[in-house]
C-alpha cells in the first residue's frame, strides 16, 4: 500500500508516537522510512557576540540526540530508518521534502497545544494535511 514513508520527528511526545507508528507501518508494508527534523532558522542579527555559533552548536547536538533515538527505534523494529534535517518552517519543509522525495505517506504527531490555541494559529499537522500531495496520518498519543 505505502512504499515511501516520511515522519516528522522533533523528539516531542507527539513526534515519538508518530515515529513508532511510522516504524510499524514501514515494517508492515516493507516500505522505506525517513525521519525528518526541521529546525527553525537562526536569527541573523544578535546583540551578543558568538550567540549564533552557540545556537548552531546546540541545534547540532539536539539533532545528534534525535538521530540516536531514531537509531535505537530502528534497531528495536529491525528496520532501517534514514534520518534527515532541514531548516525552515516545519510544515512547509515537511511538505516540500515529501513532494521532492516522492513519499506516499507522511506521519506526524498531533500537537499538545490547547484546542483554542490550535484554532487560533493552526498547528503543524493541520498545515501539513492541508498542503501535502500525499496521504497524511496524524497520530494522537
Amino acid at each position: 500500500m505505502f512504499t515511501r514513508i516520511l515522519t516528522g520527528y522533533d523528539g516531542s511526545k507527539g513526534g515519538q508516537a508518530a515515529l513508532h507508528r511510522a516504524a510499524v507501518l514501514a515494517r508492515q508494508f516493507n516500505a522505506s522510512l525517513t525521519a525528518l527534523w526541521v529546525r527553525e532558522p537562526l536569527p541573523r542579527y544578535t546583540d551578543l557576540p558568538g550567540e549564533p555559533e552557540g545556537e548552531a552548536e546546540a541545534a547540532d547536538e539536539y539533532f545528534r540526540e534525535r538521530q540516536r533515538e531514531v537509531s535505537e527505534l530502528a534497531a528495536h523494529y529491525g528496520i532501517p530508518i534514514a534520518c534527515e534535517t532541514r531548516r525552515g518552517h516545519p510544515a512547509r519543509s515537511i511538505v516540500k521534502f515529501a513532494d521532492e522525495g516522492g513519499f506516499d505517506l507522511i506521519v506526524v504527531g498531533h500537537s499538545d497545544h490547547s484546542e483554542l490555541w490550535g484554532r487560533l494559529l493552526g498547528d503543524t499537522a493541520d498545515r501539513i494535511s492541508d498542503h501535502a500531495h500525499c496521504s497524511v496520518l496524524i497520530v494522537k498519543k
